[in-house]
């Protein structure tokens, strides 16, 4: 009956080791109370007793493993809301409420409803809804690095300015300017065979109109918009144009 009695002792010591966050449980302290009261009730000869004590014993140490498991759950579950809650601050300080609406949405949600589950003892799902939340959120970072590096590329571009919408003739012998060379240039329409809408666009600037190899140096040509590009402004040569590719 001795070894009987030391079996339960041994059967108790994984929940109160697993109760040691928690281990000032109602359930526990019960479970070592009738522990105490089964070995006294056994050294007193008064079997019927101790088994009746060791039962109760292992009821309350059983309901001490379920307290110590939802405890452990429901501090896991609020440890995921909390990461998720934060996420989705994270989230607005990379502004991904205005530019990713329907991510950060559905995170915002999905953390909602966790913490509804949470409030509900539903532990495991609003452990889970929280865990879902950042998921909605995955890729966000390397999704906000694109788009900057998009609009970095857009800035960088919009900063080369617009085509120019007027051409200096120069002296034939320092540029070779000529209609067929000017509208080769690639800021101009980067083809030399588009030649012939600047000739038509200037032929009253020109002091030979019906020869278009004869231009005189100074004069200022325009550059008519061929695919609905933006022109404005004259060519200057320390800045930087776009290169004209017609769609």
């Amino acid at each position: 009956m001795k070894k009987f009695s030391l079996i339960v002792l041994v059967m108790l010591i994984p929940f109160v080791a697993l109760a040691a966050s928690y281990g000032d449980n109602q359930y526990q302290k019960l479970a070592e109370a009738y522990t105490v009261r089964a070995q006294d009730a056994f050294d007193s000869g008064e079997y019927d007793l101790a088994v009746e004590y060791t039962i109760k014993a292992e009821e309350n140490a059983e309901l001490s493993r379920q307290y110590v498991e939802m405890m452990l759950l429901r501090s896991e579950a609020d440890t995921q809301i909390r990461v998720a809650r934060n996420r989705l601050v994270w989230a607005r300080s990379i502004k991904a409420d205005e530019n990713f609406p329907e991510m950060y949405n559905e995170s915002m949600s999905l953390v909602e409803q966790a913490q509804v589950a949470f409030s509900g003892e539903k532990y495991e799902e609003a452990k889970k809804l929280a865990l879902q939340s950042m998921d909605a959120l995955a890729g966000l970072q390397e999704m906000d690095d694109e788009r900057k590096r998009l609009e970095e590329e857009a800035l960088a571009k919009a900063k080369k300015g617009v085509y120019p919408e007027y051409y200096i003739i120069h002296d034939w012998n320092k540029t070779k300017d000529c209609f067929w060379n000017i509208a080769a240039k690639p800021f101009v329409y980067n083809d030399p065979y588009k030649w012939e809408v600047l000739y038509e666009a200037n032929r009253g600037v020109l002091d030979n109109a019906s020869n278009p190899d004869i231009i005189q140096p100074e004069i200022k040509i325009r550059i008519p918009s061929l695919a609905g590009e933006v022109r404005e402004g004259t060519y200057d040569p320390e800045q930087e144009y776009n290169v004209f590719e017609e769609k």
